[in-house]
């Protein structure tokens, strides 16, 4: 048997989908507290604002796909496997967590600039791994940043795309071919 998620789950999960329905704007308090099952004026008492909520969702968010990301990076051996394990990773989270990608996507450009660069933040990861492997001799020294960038746009736009209708299906159908971008691109 299963235990119920907590009400502060369930108005998490409840805002996350509505948000990647309808856009954070497009979506009150009291829209979120009635797919909840309660009043508006309850749902404050898990959390101060919809501000706050929204915040909380993408850091949550952003912070597990850095965990995740940070484990497919780590370990000893050549970059060229690393990089297959990160974009493939992003691409199965794209596929199998697609209403969080989906939201992370939409509100990067509100957070983004209040996430620490440490070790949990997916673009540090990718950041330092392209470092790496360009102080290793694995691939030609550039501006790191820029290139993990230029990595990161390879992913995103694909997902971008996605959820305008430009593209159908999902992007673990498309890995092989981003992975081979994104190595031409690094080398």
């Amino acid at each position: 048997m299963t235990a119920k998620p907590s009400k502060r789950e369930t108005i998490k999960t409840e805002a996350l989908r509505l948000f990647v329905e309808r856009g954070v704007d497009g979506v009150s308090v009291r829209d979120i507290a009635a797919a909840c099952d309660m009043k508006p004026a309850n749902l404050y008492a898990h959390f101060a604002s919809k501000d706050d909520l929204v915040a909380e969702l993408f850091h949550e968010g952003y912070g597990t796909y850095g965990a995740l990301l940070h484990d497919a990076a780590a370990g000893a051996g050549p970059f060229r496997p690393k990089l297959e394990r990160m974009v493939r990773l992003i691409c199965r989270l794209h596929d199998e967590d697609n209403l969080r990608f989906r939201f992370l996507l939409m509100t990067q450009h509100g957070y983004l600039a209040t996430v620490s660069n440490d070790a949990r933040n997916p673009i540090e990861i990718l950041c330092r791994a392209v470092e790496g492997a360009m102080t290793g001799g694995e691939i030609p020294t550039r501006e790191p940043a820029f290139m993990a960038l230029a990595l990161v746009g390879l992913i995103v736009q694909p997902a971008t795309g996605h959820v305008y209708g430009r593209l159908t299906g999902g992007l673990l159908r498309c890995a092989d071919d981003i992975v081979a971008m994104s190595w031409r691109l690094l080398s």
